[in-house]
């Protein structure tokens, strides 16, 4: 899962141009989310993964894959006939979910790359998720995930987006306040969805670490 990006970025990931690898530290990743879930990040998971509205036979993208976690219980909801594929920008998260994926005897594919240019051709998914990826993307670059995600899912195809949003004195719990997070609203991103292509978009909040989430349908 990917919620704590930027801790973990400022426990010691790479900044300036070697950002672009993303995240650098699995174990720690894992470990951290595991803490901050209190022990239930499996739960935690699921929550995500009902919102997504995910049923047998469904192609689903996760956009932000991490260590694969998210993607390899993805996995089973969307059996018999479905499949996940999962991207990420740091090679080393994706080495830990592919090693993930053979444990569990899954055959699931992680690519490495950007969320702004992905090499899937168009209508490829039904559903494409983005788990707390986005306050790590530059503003002047959402907009071009949000339309990269339209590109690959048909008319009627779903988006998930989980991230931080509302006022930061509303938030009550602490990985939601500082840095990157604290930063980040996903409520300002309804008007670029609805220009990248999408409509009948909800939000509300997930009850996991003030976390909130946008959801609608490619058009």
């Amino acid at each position: 899962m990917h919620h704590l990006r930027s801790e973990i970025r400022a426990a010691g990931a790479a900044v300036g141009p070697e950002a672009n690898k993303g995240i650098g530290f699995p174990r720690l990743y894992d470990l951290l989310v595991l803490m901050l879930t209190r022990g239930r990040d499996r739960a935690y998971r699921e929550a995500l993964l009902d919102l997504a509205g995910l049923a047998p036979g469904f192609q689903l993208l996760d956009v932000g894959c991490g260590t694969g976690t998210q993607a390899i219980s993805a996995w089973r909801r969307v059996q018999p006939g479905g499949s996940v594929v999962g991207v990420d920008v740091s090679e080393k998260m994706l080495a830990a979910a592919r090693r993930k994926a053979n444990r569990a005897g899954l055959e699931i594919p992680f690519h490495h790359a950007d969320a702004a240019s992905l090499p899937f051709e168009n209508g490829r998914f039904d559903v494409v998720t983005f788990t707390t990826v986005l306050h790590m993307v530059p503003e002047a670059r959402r907009g071009f995930c949000l339309r990269e995600a339209a590109r690959v899912l048909p008319p009627g195809g779903r988006l998930l987006l989980i991230d931080y949003a509302g006022p930061v004195s509303e938030r009550g719990h602490m990985s939601a306040k500082h840095g990157l997070h604290g930063q980040f609203d996903l409520h300002r991103l309804r008007e670029p969805l609805a220009g990248a292509g999408f409509e009948r978009i909800e939000d509300g909040p997930l009850n996991w670490l003030s976390l909130h989430y946008l959801r609608a349908v490619r058009s």
